[in-house]
């Protein structure tokens, strides 16, 4: 399955890349890098980790509550460890490092650690397909942008209804899913739905504490924010802040976000191109600019997450072959876990 990811995601950026290289005038590319502000440059540099380990390990933080009090600096390494491990591995594998190296360092089950990333996710969703829909008010958005929104929107809200459904009745969902696995495939893949399911069940506990939610989503929201802003510092770098604005800003940074979720190579090489060059053109960006633009301003991004991550790495003693094989880890792991977890959890709830 690794193997098949990878390639896939080889294949959609080198398509990606093709795309975003489409009337490039190579000429002016390297001018236009050598003329860039460096300073403004060294400053996303600078803050990039802070805003995409430091607010995320923050978020992840309040997500496991619940389940664990965890301490900032074990979510923060374990999240810099798993943004570094998506930038220099193939499959995205860099969510089943995270969930890896937390649980190696803290007492909180994998498959709990595992299942509140897909929250996270979701709060990503939400507050990026939040801004593209605030920006309708503010600029004239093209056509696209709307069915972008649109498609994003009720794609996370069936995921949001399928999490609280989840949590309410777990039993029932549980049984369905079995059923399912037993009448459709045979009963095979019985670790990966167990696997799945453990995941959920113990990674969503979130969604029974109001409060709570309602913080990771705002935090959510300030963190996008906050990514948006070092997207804007970037464009400022290459001149580009006064022509698109911080709405511009606002709006790369969502489109980029919702696009690089497709299957990529490792650091979204091609697929963070082609999405920022697609949304500066809404802005009337010449394309050899916008593609000039993504291409210094993800080689700042990229370095630094991928610095502090091995600092990180290495600090905690990682191994490369334990990188690679969390997914596997993981999954037998979250296998043990609902069995001696998930189980006991569904058996109290059913004398409830």
């Amino acid at each position: 399955m690794s193997r098949w990811k990878t390639w896939v995601g080889i294949f959609i950026s080198a398509l990606a890349i093709w795309w975003a290289m489409r009337g490039v005038e190579w000429a002016l590319v390297w001018p236009a890098l050598r003329a860039a502000d460096w300073m403004l440059l060294a400053l996303v540099f600078v803050l990039t980790p802070v805003v995409n380990i430091g607010a995320r390990a923050v978020r992840w933080k309040i997500l496991l509550s619940p389940v664990a009090w965890l301490p900032i600096s074990s979510c923060a390494s374990a999240t810099a460890v798993g943004l570094m491990a998506n930038n220099v591995l193939p499959a995205r594998i860099g969510e089943f490092v995270r969930a890896y190296a937390l649980a190696r360092r803290q007492p909180v089950a994998t498959a709990t650690a595992f299942g509140s990333l897909f929250l996270e996710r979701m709060f990503d969703g939400f507050a990026l397909v939040g801004i593209l829909y605030a920006l309708r008010w503010v600029v004239d958005l093209p056509s696209w942008a709307d069915t972008t929104a649109a498609v994003a929107f009720w794609i996370f809200v069936g995921f949001a209804a399928f999490q609280a459904v989840l949590v309410a009745w777990p039993r029932k969902v549980i049984g369905a899913a079995q059923w399912v696995r037993r009448r459709i495939f045979g009963g095979r893949f019985e670790e990966a739905f167990e696997g799945a399911l453990a995941t959920f069940v113990e990674g969503l506990q979130l969604l029974k504490r109001p409060r709570l939610l309602a913080i990771s989503a705002v935090l959510g929201l300030a963190q996008w924010a906050l990514v948006a802003l070092l997207f804007f510092i970037g464009m400022a770098a290459f001149g580009l802040a006064r022509k698109v604005g911080i709405e511009g800003a606002l709006f790369t940074t969502s489109i980029t976000a919702l696009g690089v979720a497709a299957p990529s190579s490792p650091g979204f090489v091609g697929t963070f191109q082609a999405f920022v060059v697609q949304s500066l053109e809404a802005f009337d960006v010449d394309r050899t600019i916008a593609f000039t633009y993504s291409l210094g301003f993800h080689a700042v991004n990229y370095l630094s997450v991928t610095i502090v991550g091995l600092i990180y790495f290495l600090r905690e003693g990682l191994s490369w072959k334990e990188l690679e094989r969390s997914e596997e880890e993981l999954e037998r792991e979250m296998a043990e876990d609902f069995e001696t977890e998930i189980e006991p959890l569904l058996e109290g709830d059913e004398r409830g």
